[in-house]
């Protein structure tokens, strides 16, 4: 289907809000709200039964005229750029050991390592950044331990260790394990010694089936199913305290506002710290009331190439004041995954250049 053709449909009102309305159950099962994301994917279906056929081949349309577009603003770019070069070859003058990288090529490694050392402070994607300017700084970054001791002098002292546990099991002290797993290997220490993330949110999206039963006198023969969501957060801060909330309300309704200085309604600041021993690793989260101590227990994992992105459950107890204490179910419970938030890593303060 052609895209004037796909115009033609969506001019249609009744197909046109058909697909308005599927495109909000999309975002809704984006956030994990399935339960919302089917209401409004059977009321599309009911105003127009091949909607998801139109929306498809309308995102196949958009991501086309991207693509054509994109060519078309590289196109220019290059025509403006031998315009330039045109003109400037008929300039007098015109020195190329002025450019950027040329310039760069007559200072020392320990300078641009300074600036390296600055621009991983500021945030990893201007690292990234900076290695893609020129061959001399990407072997810098990549090549070169002191970034990756940044990096790890960053995030290793934000930590919050479990030492008098590590003591009781007979194990040595963290700086003593970093001696003997990784030495001065800051790389692979990063790949391999896990670590909370401050710099965003921690989301578990829960999802079951609850079956109900009829109505007395209904004689239907199927029983009805409700489909439950609800959402779990956690936002780790650097001084051992962290914020949960268990609520029913969306991502986009709780992040913006996710911060212990706004009194949110059911959630606790809890304390936390990480265990890790070399090769078990746990973040144990506690909070306690006049009457129970709750005791959470989650394990750092990977999500695919990303490094501790996940906290998966291990346990969840309450004690009382008998010293009792009761496994609560994890029957329905998920993982949380990790999401950055820009806002977050903004009030975060940065630490000083050295």
């Amino acid at each position: 289907m052609s895209n004037a053709a796909i115009i033609k449909e969506l001019e249609d009102p009744v197909i046109n809000n058909a697909v308005s309305i599927w495109e909000k159950g999309v975002f809704k099962e984006r956030d994990g709200s399935m339960a919302d994301a089917i209401k409004y994917y059977r009321e599309a279906l009911k105003i127009y039964d091949n909607v998801e056929k139109v929306y498809r081949k309308k995102l196949h349309e958009e991501w086309l005229l991207f693509k054509k577009l994109e060519n078309l603003s590289l196109n220019n770019d290059s025509s403006v750029n031998n315009e330039i070069n045109d003109g400037d070859g008929d300039k007098e003058g015109s020195d190329e050991s002025l450019l950027p990288c040329w310039i760069l090529e007559m200072l020392p490694n320990d300078i641009l390592l300074r600036v390296v050392s600055y621009v991983v402070k500021q945030s990893g994607e201007s690292w990234v950044n900076l290695s893609l300017s020129c061959n001399r700084f990407n072997e810098l970054c990549f090549h070169n331990s002191v970034p990756f001791k940044t990096f790890k002098d960053m995030i290793y002292n934000k930590q919050v260790y479990d030492e008098e546990l590590l003591n009781l099991n007979g194990e040595n002290s963290i700086k003593e394990l970093e001696q003997i797993f990784w030495d001065k290997n800051y790389e692979l220490m990063l790949k391999e010694r896990p670590f909370i993330k401050f710099e965003g949110v921690y989301i578990s999206v829960v999802n079951y089936l609850r079956y109900g039963s009829n109505a007395d006198g209904s004689s239907s023969l199927r029983n009805p199913v409700h489909m439950i969501t609800y959402y779990r957060y956690f936002r780790f801060y650097e001084d051992g305290k962290v914020l949960r909330l268990l609520t029913t309300d969306e991502p986009t309704f709780v992040v913006k506002h996710f911060t212990r200085d706004n009194n949110i309604k059911g959630s606790h600041l809890c304390s936390w710290n990480l265990y890790f021993d070399g090769e078990t690793n746990y973040v144990t989260i506690g909070r306690a009331n006049d009457k129970y101590a709750f005791k959470e227990k989650l394990t750092i994992k990977n999500q695919g190439y990303k490094r501790f992105q996940r906290l998966k459950w291990i346990e969840s107890t309450v004690e009382d004041k008998e010293r009792n204490i009761s496994q609560c179910s994890l029957k329905n419970e998920k993982p949380f995954f990790f999401s950055r938030v820009k806002s977050y890593a903004h009030k975060l303060v940065k630490p000083p250049v050295t």
